[in-house]
């Protein structure tokens, strides 16, 4: 049994985030994260034929605290600007260096994680939470707390937190989006095909991205994100028949076609909760007794940056009880 003050599931932005606004105060902070790095979908997969930012591309800010964490990101050199060919914003973006998952090592420093920790399930004891957790290799270990705060996607919150308090079937009410990711690698440069492209409405891809493009990358690497519609009905697909559509949408929404050149490094990558479709326009999500929670970008938007609004105020909340 490993006894903390305060558990954190997901360290993904919102995860991070609150653990950084809560790190200065004594209550023992533990975070628990399934995967083998920190960062969520600020993620990359490497190869010998260069890097992938397979989950989100980029970063934005609109609110002053995510500009803050941005710009001392950029001074410390894990952060740079991007301007590809294509780019439709005129608001900056912004991208890790050397890749997206520099982003979320960064905030990560400083703060106890454990990671390839997946929570299976919480149960009560008088005042406290059971936190029940197995790593990789099917090793179990039990937390307890007197405070879990969720910062997952809000499928996965509300398997963990329903059970133990009704407050949360609120979180029936958000839905989120999967999404088909793939990585692919040319040994030629791919002529008149933009560093970015979105997909119209009718495609299969909703972008495409020349990962290569990106400050401090090497290498003819493309990332394409197939759309909500078509992710959501080949969820359960086969990923040789997912690799053959979304290489032939890449041949037909680049103008291609039959000269698009075979990739030497191809895989494929499924995200099961990757895009907010219905927000619970809401910060965070607790019980009355504000003992249990729930944050992420789910709670108000589409956004990288609405997952660090909900932990800094999720964090804030917390520090004024």
């Amino acid at each position: 049994m490993k006894n903390v003050d305060t558990l954190v599931i997901g360290a993904g932005l919102a995860g991070l985030t609150l653990a950084r606004e809560l790190s200065g105060r004594p209550e023992k902070i533990v975070i628990l994260e399934k995967s083998k790095s920190p960062g969520g979908r600020l993620s990359c997969r490497r190869s010998d034929n260069g890097n992938f930012d397979h989950g989100a591309q980029y970063l934005t800010s609109r609110t002053a605290g995510f500009t803050a964490v941005l710009n001392q990101l950029a001074q410390s050199d894990e952060l740079a600007p991007w301007n590809p060919s294509g780019k439709d914003s005129a608001r900056p973006w912004w991208v890790g260096q050397p890749d997206m998952s520099a982003i979320g090592k960064a905030m990560a420093q400083g703060l106890d994680i454990k990671l390839e920790t997946r929570v299976t399930r919480i149960a009560r004891k008088n005042d406290k939470f059971l936190v029940h957790t197995q790593n990789l290799v099917g090793a179990e270990a039990v937390y307890t707390a007197s405070m879990v705060i969720a910062a997952i996607p809000a499928p996965q919150a509300q398997d963990l937190l329903t059970p133990l308090d009704p407050a949360f079937v609120k979180l029936q009410q958000v839905t989120m989006a999967p999404c088909w990711s793939a990585m692919l690698a040319f040994d030629t440069h791919l002529e008149g095909v933009p560093d970015l492209l979105r997909g119209q409405d009718a495609e299969l891809l909703s972008l495409i991205a020349r990962n290569g493009s990106k400050p401090g990358r090497t290498g003819e690497t493309f990332v394409l994100h197939a759309t909500p519609q078509w992710s959501r009905t080949h969820i359960e697909s086969d990923r040789e028949a997912v690799k053959s559509a979304m290489l032939s949408a890449l041949r037909e929404q680049t103008g291609l076609g039959g000269n698009l050149p075979d990739p030497v490094c191809f895989e494929v990558h499924r995200w099961l909760y990757a895009l907010v479709e219905t927000p619970l326009d809401q910060p965070f999500l607790g019980n009355q007794q504000n003992t249990l929670f729930a944050c992420g970008d789910w709670c108000i938007g589409a956004r990288a940056e609405a997952a660090h609004q909900s932990g800094q105020a999720l964090a804030h909340h917390i520090m004024s009880l």
